[in-house]
């Protein structure tokens, strides 16, 4: 789940918690003024700090709740993950925010508990005792979730929830101290910062080791190992031992042009008024005022125009093939000779297909292409980029792939949308036949086209494929 997700999720989970909380200061704003008034000098009071900080803390509950308990699914039941800080080894391994994301939301949701709890209850002021709640309620959830198959039981998520938990009691150890001495002490601020802090030098570490690598990482290599005792392993194939190389390529994009494009070949200029580049949309218009939305996916280098309102129909070829072509040799976007193709739909489409076993430079992808019945575009979909070639890497042989593969030592792949996670997991008398070794390319993280394999065969009779890098570390 992105940070865009996380956000849109908490706005609609805040609802609820929003109306409990005021729901809430409305019988305190009751009891101040109309039962208060009533109480005899000898009965006890309530403070009103206690009273807010104890109606905010009960909404944070009911929040916590309903990300982890209440309306989720039961597809996870009795599954477990005992792998400690997983997590970030997956985050690492991929190089993926998204994963980091989810490691650190679930630091982040516990820390308020480790604020709340020594603010309400003076017994809590002891860290031993905070721990112990913090510890418990994060098992409690934990356990609810495998049971009811709501989620996973995952080590990394009592670790993650623990931090969180001690965070905030640092926190809130670092307010008092300064509501105290009214001064920041340099002792105080670290001491009660040390785990945030030694959070934030292990990141950066991290990224400085990342940044001197000369390629990046490949999300197939994020896996745990599996225990391939008492599995039986077996090939008809004859693999080769033999070394062997295989090229890497660097995925080149530039697409900053594309308006400047547009308005000097089609008379398209930006309508700047509705403009929404934020979300990557351009609304532009021709010169008889014909509106087109631009898409751009500058991560991808790739682009789209569509003019608004328009529904394409069904329309003869005839004549057509000759206008696209020569607009194509206008626009001047197709860098070599490409496959030229009329779609089914009437539409145009160029491609240039994918040759990873060139030692030189190369174009891949696929324009498209949508003419009107007098010439005029009413789409263009341009997914172009430039392999570049950077050199050879010496490659894993067939033979070493299937020694991985005995090893346990592979990602497990959803083959198709049936298949559960539990199906994947390998157990004793399980038997893995592999069928076919293919070598391929995948993008890492850097945008490196790096040689991988693509192990198919068959799991237990089912089918059954997996990928695996091949360039030697």
């Amino acid at each position: 789940m992105g940070i865009t997700e996380i956000i849109s999720n908490i706005k609609f989970l805040m609802l609820p918690v929003i109306i409990i909380i005021g729901i809430e200061f409305l019988l305190i704003a009751l009891y101040f003024f109309y039962y208060r008034e009533r109480q005899s000098d000898h009965q006890k009071q309530l403070p009103l700090k206690q009273l807010l900080l104890g109606a905010i803390f009960i909404g944070y509950i009911v929040f916590v709740l309903e990300l982890t308990v209440i309306g989720r699914g039961t597809s996870h039941y009795m599954q477990m993950n005992l792998q400690p800080f997983s997590g970030y080894i997956d985050a690492w391994k991929k190089y993926s925010l998204r994963d980091l994301q989810n490691c650190l939301f679930n630091i982040l949701m516990f820390v308020p508990l480790g604020m709340f709890l020594p603010l309400l209850i003076a017994k809590f002021k002891e860290f031993k005792w905070l721990l112990l709640v913090v510890v418990g309620a994060t098992m409690s959830i934990e356990t609810y979730q495998t049971l009811s198959g709501a989620g996973i039981f995952e080590l990394d998520d009592l670790i993650n929830n623990s931090l969180g938990g001690i965070i905030g009691y640092q926190l809130y150890r670092l307010a008092t101290s300064i509501a105290h001495n009214k001064k920041v002490k340099l002792k105080s601020l670290i001491g009660n910062l040390a785990i945030p802090l030694l959070m934030g030098f292990i990141f950066i570490g991290m990224n400085i080791v990342y940044a001197q690598q000369e390629f990046g990482h490949l999300a197939i290599n994020a896996y745990t190992k599996s225990k391939m005792s008492d599995v039986d392993v077996f090939t008809s194939l004859e693999l080769s031992s033999a070394p062997t190389v295989a090229p890497i390529y660097k995925k080149m994009i530039k697409n900053d042009d594309v308006e400047d494009l547009l308005q000097q070949k089609l008379g398209l200029s930006e309508r700047n008024a509705q403009n929404d580049k934020s979300h990557g949309e351009t609304l532009v218009k021709d010169k008889d005022g014909v509106l087109f939305t631009l898409v751009k996916n500058d991560a991808e280098g790739q682009w789209w125009l569509t003019e608004n309102n328009y529904k394409p129909e069904q329309t003869s070829v005839a004549g057509q093939e000759e206008k696209a072509k020569s607009l194509m040799d206008e626009l001047s976007i197709l860098p070599q000779d490409a496959e030229f193709t009329v779609l089914e739909n009437g539409e145009f489409e160029w491609q240039l297909p994918d040759r990873p076993d060139l030692n030189r430079d190369y174009w891949t992808g696929d324009i498209g292409l949508g003419l009107k019945q007098d010439g005029r575009v009413y789409s263009l979909a341009y997914s172009l980029h430039k392999n570049q070639f950077i050199r050879e890497v010496n490659i894993l042989s067939p033979s070493e792939v299937y020694e991985r593969i005995k090893r346990g030592e592979f990602p497990q792949i959803k083959y198709n949308a049936l298949v559960q996670e539990e199906d994947l997991i390998i157990k004793k008398g399980d038997q893995i036949e592999i069928e076919s070794i293919e070598l391929s390319h995948m993008y890492d993280t850097k945008g490196y086209y790096q040689p991988i394999y693509e192990v198919s065969g068959k799991f237990n009779g089912n089918e059954w494929f997996t990928l695996i890098q091949a360039r030697k570390e």
